[in-house]
């Protein structure tokens, strides 16, 4: 080959390497900082891995130059839509893909969704990627992820207090603010059929996967994406969640035999009320619990028993004399009472699938439950208006 057929395609060369497309670029301002010198491309790999610290796996670095800007080019190749994960991290941390998730707007991640060949190109600030993220490119996807991201921050400054020590006057009140929150965070994603952005909203509603006190929202996102993606390995990963998680409403509460206060065993069913049961799951030892007894349960079952309301209390107690104790001091002594007597190894937990108190059950004469864990103030509306 001659010299001037080998210099136009030198040219030529030079100009294709030169103008090469990375599949994530973009720029993080910032602000005279120099804390964050790296930034790191996580797979989350399945949905429990998804907004959880350590568990998505390591795809990519990239530094960020002066200027602040960066680039990766080791996104996997896929013809279906993938969500990844960004992160930033500060100097001496040794775990890329640590995650913070509280509060909300000091987020050091911030989820994309990549469909190979369209790049990604991302903006935002190194000290609050996920609340400042502008996000160009595989454009639906991206808009929902930040339109899921200012829901997200708007929701948790609405609902939940500034941050405050709790303690037993207040702890009742905070589990309220954190339901309304996960609650309106899934009820408006309702009619969105993507399953990598409901996965999303999912996933934030309780980033460490305890569902217990919202186990309604997982299943009816699982019952929503099997009618769309049936097959993708989220929905199915959410659907084996929904499984093992507690009863809900319009569930049957289980025909369980309960070791009464006076000796005897007696199946539930047998002692439900005539119209309304409240299964008061509690301890001698939880504050929260013994300040529902006097404030709550004494005077709701004072006004309504004769109406046909039972109170049916589930003591996770170890010790007999500390629990009997606790039930008279409170004026407890009005209903009805049961416990294993064996603290934290309850059989009827273990039915129930649960593991927190205060709890509480709501349920029919034939004990289909109407409704559930309703504490002080809002309980005791609920009732009177189911009697009204």
């Amino acid at each position: 080959m001659s010299v001037k057929y080998l210099t136009p395609l030198l040219f030529l060369f030079t100009i294709s390497f030169g103008c090469r497309q990375y599949p994530l670029t973009g720029n993080i301002e910032m602000n005279g900082s120099n804390k964050y010198p790296m930034l790191y491309l996580v797979d989350p790999v399945s949905f429990n891995a998804l907004a959880s610290s350590y568990a998505g796996k390591l795809i990519d670095s990239a530094i960020i130059d002066k200027k602040g800007n960066f680039k990766f080019d080791k996104l996997p190749v896929s013809n279906d839509k993938k969500m990844y994960i960004l992160t930033i991290q500060k100097t001496g941390e040794n775990y890329p893909n640590r995650l913070e998730n509280d509060p909300p707007d000091s987020g050091n991640y911030l989820p994309f969704i990549y469909q190979s060949p369209e790049p990604v190109k991302i903006q935002s600030t190194a000290d609050n990627l996920l609340k400042d993220a502008s996000i160009q490119g595989n454009t639906k996807g991206n808009d929902e992820v930040v339109k899921l991201i200012k829901m997200r921050l708007e929701l948790y400054n609405r609902t939940i207090p500034d941050k405050e020590e709790v303690n037993e006057s207040n702890l009742m009140e905070l589990e309220k603010a954190k339901f309304t929150y996960q609650k309106e965070m899934m009820s408006s994603l309702y009619k969105n059929t993507d399953v990598l952005i409901n996965a999303l909203a999912l996933k934030w509603v309780s980033p460490s996967g305890d569902y217990e006190r919202v186990p309604e929202l997982v299943k009816q996102t699982c019952q929503n994406l099997n009618k769309t993606s049936p097959d993708h390995p989220w929905t199915i990963q959410i659907c084996k969640i929904s499984e093992s998680l507690p009863l809900t409403q319009g569930d049957l509460f289980p025909d369980f035999p309960m070791p009464m206060a006076n000796g005897d065993t007696v199946n539930i069913y047998k002692i439900l009320g005539s119209k309304l049961t409240v299964i008061d799951l509690w301890a001698s030892w939880c504050a929260p619990c013994r300040l529902e007894n006097k404030n709550t349960l004494v005077p709701m079952w004072d006004e309504f028993h004769n109406k046909g309301l039972q109170i049916i209390g589930y003591a996770l107690d170890s010790g007999e004399k500390a629990w009997k104790n606790a039930i008279e001091k409170d004026g407890a002594d009005r209903w009805l009472h049961a416990s294993h007597l064996k603290g934290d190894v309850s059989p009827l937990f273990d039915k129930l699938k649960i593991t927190m108190i205060p709890a509480n059950y709501i349920v029919d004469h034939k004990g289909v439950i109407l409704t559930k864990n309703l504490h002080g103030e809002e309980l005791y509306q609920w009732v009177a208006k189911y009697f009204k």
